[in-house]
């Protein structure tokens, strides 16, 4: 009876020992990381900004850009404001006009800004519209996406969204069958 019980016992034992063992420990992760959103788009991560103001009396513009975004800038205001008094101070441009001693113009463009001035009530209607006109100008140029000067259009950037999504899909096919291969061994 007791090598019954004995038997019985070590039965009873290699039985819960093989449904009770802990699982095996999984393998150490490498040091690259995966995340579920590897591409953050252009657009969020420049900071450009323009503001105008136009009231009965005054035009204001200013706006704050990209560095790189500073020649192409510079270029358009010395091809418009070529009338215009220029002062250079290092990287600082400055563009003036004076009307009876009083200033009625001023552009000043800096490393990553820039601000427009004018005194309606003090220039022709003529040149209120040339600095208008110049501040829409600067104004696309500014706030325009840097693809789209590339002609990278609408339809391009969503077929750019799709392959992006087709390479995230791959990346998460992948590190779904390491898990399995992992959970099968």
């Amino acid at each position: 009876m007791k090598i019954t019980h004995l038997v019985f016992l070590f039965m009873f034992t290699s039985v819960f020992t093989t449904i009770a063992q802990t699982p095996p420990t999984p393998p150490t992760p490498s040091n690259s990381s995966y995340s579920g959103n590897r591409h953050t788009d252009v657009t969020t991560t420049i900071s450009n900004s323009t503001s105008i103001s136009n009231s009965d009396d005054s035009y204001d513009f200013t706006a704050k850009f990209q560095k790189s975004k500073r020649n192409e800038i510079q270029n358009l205001l010395k091809e418009k404001l070529k009338g215009y008094k220029l002062k250079v101070q290092g990287s600082n441009y400055v563009w003036s006009k004076k009307s009876n001693g009083s200033l009625v113009f001023e552009c000043t463009l800096r490393k990553k800004t820039m601000k427009i001035f004018l005194y309606k009530n003090e220039v022709s209607q003529y040149s209120y519209k040339k600095i208008k006109a110049l501040g829409n100008d600067l104004q696309k140029l500014i706030t325009k996406h840097s693809r789209s000067r590339n002609g990278f259009n609408g339809m391009e950037h969503a077929r750019e969204n799709v392959r992006r999504a087709k390479r995230e899909l791959e990346r998460a096919e992948e590190r779904l069958r390491m898990i399995q291969r992992n959970n099968n061994q």
